[in-house]
């Protein structure tokens, strides 16, 4: 519907990395020390790729995140939420919905880029730009929350 980009494989297979779906979320794209979590739920994933191949190029190691399903993420066990989103690192999400939406998986000390407002109608490439859906806002605002 929306045309995005295929998302990058970890490993050998995408399709088998995708199959974590089951566990509500699990790791898209991995940095060894990431300075950020970047989380999104849905097509955004692919927008917290484009940044973080931004942020990326600028030294900037960063994990990206989907979390489709919280409820079954947060029926796993706490190793494996912990794995997937560890303590002690900072937290971006992106959602087309409301920030409330990624709440419960950034905190209160990470940054949401959301919507506050609806009602606009335009093709979904004019609203992602006016609204700042793209990977450059996404590199801006981690910039930011990480004070750089």
């Amino acid at each position: 519907r929306q045309n995005i980009k295929s998302l990058p494989a970890l490993g050998a297979s995408r399709r088998e990395e995708a199959a974590q779906l089951a566990k509500g979320g699990y790791v898209v794209l991995d940095a060894p020390k990431p300075a950020v979590v970047m989380i999104a739920t849905g097509s955004e994933v692919a927008t917290l790729v484009e940044g973080a191949g931004l942020l990326a190029s600028e030294g900037i190691p960063v994990r990206v995140v989907s979390v489709p399903s919280e409820g079954l993420f947060r029926d796993q066990p706490e190793s494996y939420r912990q794995s997937v989103l560890p303590s002690g690192v900072a937290r971006y999400g992106l959602t087309s919905g409301l920030p409330v939406n990624l709440m419960g998986l950034v905190g209160e000390n990470g940054m949401i880029h959301g919507l506050d407002h609806f009602g606009w109608s335009a093709p979904y490439s004019v609203l992602d730009e006016k609204f700042g859906y793209n990977g450059a806002t996404v590199a801006a605002e981690v910039k930011k929350l990480l004070g750089k």
